[in-house]
């Protein structure tokens, strides 16, 4: 009896399972609160989806800092966020801040901005990058990008 109150613990609910099914069912839109700005534009964008795929029930999901960003999108654990150009420059060549993790690859969808960019991991497939490229044209949120490598489904619907 003392035994099985002791195990108990061991069998207690973490949210890591619970954050799992969150992201196969809602599509994330990384920011972070060193930059607010990415915090708005990610708002923008997740109104554009909700108005054109309501069916990706799209979040934004905001981190600490931008290399909160990199290690999620590194680790395949997100796949859009939005940076500002500069930032997503560094990420994608592992300089500072971002000299601690791996190069990230950047693979823009749309500038939201002169400074901004909505990208995505190179693993977001190709249909959903246009589909969510298609959204934020027609909600007059972004232009083509340039400077940084096309996601293939952003190439093929700005073409």
């Amino acid at each position: 009896m003392a035994g099985a109150a002791i195990a108990a613990p061991a069998y207690a609910h973490t949210p890591y399972g619970q954050w799992v099914v969150y992201r196969q069912k809602h599509l994330l839109v990384g920011s972070h609160r060193g930059d607010l700005r990415t915090y708005d534009l990610a708002q923008d964008v997740v109104a554009a989806l909700a108005s054109e795929l309501p069916e990706a029930q799209a979040r934004v999901a905001r981190g600490p800092r931008p290399q909160r960003i990199a290690s999620l999108m590194g680790t395949g654990q997100l796949f859009l966020a939005v940076l500002s150009a500069d930032e997503a420059g560094r990420m994608a060549r592992a300089e500072a801040p971002f000299e601690g993790y791996r190069p990230t690859p950047v693979h823009a969808l749309a500038a939201l901005d002169t400074d901004y960019l909505l990208f995505a991991a190179p693993e977001f497939p190709e249909e959903h990058g246009r589909l969510v490229t298609q959204a934020v044209d027609h909600a007059e949120l972004g232009f083509p990008p340039s400077g940084l490598p096309l996601h293939s489904g952003a190439a093929a619907y700005w073409r």
